[in-house]
């Protein structure tokens, strides 16, 4: 009668759905190191360069790692404030 709604209590994912979900994670980083590689390949070609290929692999690599992460607290519920 306050006016405010309590949020239903929401169970996390199951143990399955949380292993499909952490599996597709395991793609996450090397997809993104290669594609990034192989921009830097192709920026390196088309400028003349001989570094930017590891460039790109570095910036794909800390990205992939950094959405793992990501995904892996939004998976578990970390991202939900504590009452």
């Amino acid at each position: 009668m306050g006016g405010e709604q309590q949020e239903p209590e929401r169970k996390g994912l199951s143990p399955y759905a949380k292993a499909g979900a952490y599996a597709g994670l395991a793609f996450v980083t090397p997809i993104s190191g290669w594609v990034c590689y192989k921009i830097g390949e192709w920026l390196d070609q088309s400028w003349g360069t001989s570094y930017l290929y590891l460039v790109g692999l570095i910036v794909g690599c800390a990205a992939g790692m950094y959405e793992t992460f990501r995904q892996a607290v939004r998976i578990e519920g970390l991202d939900r404030k504590q009452k």
